[in-house]
């Protein structure tokens, strides 16, 4: 986003009720990611909940480096979400002793496998989740007999939400403004930065008429009558050409 599309954004969420708000940082030059935090503070004023992203992009000196320049700046954060690379356990841990003002958020990208190493490492303050529902409440209820906190990343038509309630140590869910509300008849209700549950049976959607009428899917084509893509040529001209066994292993491989 430009400067004024993020300050636009934010505006209005801020309009909406929202009163946390979490922004990308991680940029190679500091005073990038500190020029943002005053954009979202004039937008959003100084009693709020502040929240960011470095999308791994720090080793463990330079996040501890930014998290200290940004308080010393006067950002207070709330978290930091994946600061390094999400497997650096040991590192994470380390991150959160050299940090204790700030919550280290991780486990986005990792498997099932790797949220319980994770955990076991203590290298989180909150374990993010989203994805499969039963995944996320296996791995919830273990988070929850540690005592780490949850925090429900996004998830299509905010269905995390029957998630976020039935596990006991969620704290927080994503909510991006992302335009899936018009496929459903009755999507989950966001008013004043809460998440509303409705009281139908199971996830409680029911696909829209006019949605399905609207973004129906064009007739089935048949199979010759497919456009040959890039990779599918490549692999069809291996196929015409004879070729020696190992060059045939590599193109199974591809």
């Amino acid at each position: 986003m430009t400067d004024s599309e993020f300050m636009t954004f934010f505006a209005e969420a801020a309009s909406a009720g929202f009163r946390a708000f979490k922004i990308k940082v991680g940029h190679r030059d500091p005073h990038r990611d500190l020029h943002r935090l005053e954009l979202l503070r004039q937008v959003v004023g100084s009693d709020v909940q502040v929240m960011i992203d470095a999308n791994e992009a720090w080793t463990v000196e330079e996040a501890a480096q930014r998290l200290t320049l940004f308080r010393d700046s006067g950002f207070p954060i709330l978290w930091a979400e994946d600061p390094i690379l999400r497997d650096d356990f040991d590192g994470l841990r380390a991150l959160r002793a050299m940090v204790p003002w700030v919550q280290v958020n991780s486990g986005e990208y990792l498997d099932i496998s790797g949220r319980r190493r994770l955990l076991q490492a203590g290298g989180t303050d909150i374990l993010n989740v989203h994805g499969r529902i039963t995944e996320v409440m296996r791995i919830g209820w273990l988070a929850a007999d540690m005592g780490v906190g949850v925090s429900l990343g996004n998830t299509f038509l905010e269905t995390g939400v029957h998630a976020a309630c039935a596990l006991p140590e969620v704290r927080w869910m994503e909510y991006s403004f992302q335009n899936y509300d018009h496929l459903v008849d009755e999507p989950i209700l966001i008013r004043d930065g809460h998440a509303h549950v409705g009281r139908r049976p199971g996830i409680g959607f029911a696909l829209s008429s006019a949605a399905r009428e609207a973004w129906s899917a064009p007739e089935v084509l048949e199979t010759e009558e497919l456009a040959i893509g890039p990779v599918c040529a490549v692999l069809q001209r291996h196929r015409q050409a004879p070729t020696p066994m190992s060059d045939s292993h590599t193109a199974a491989r591809i």
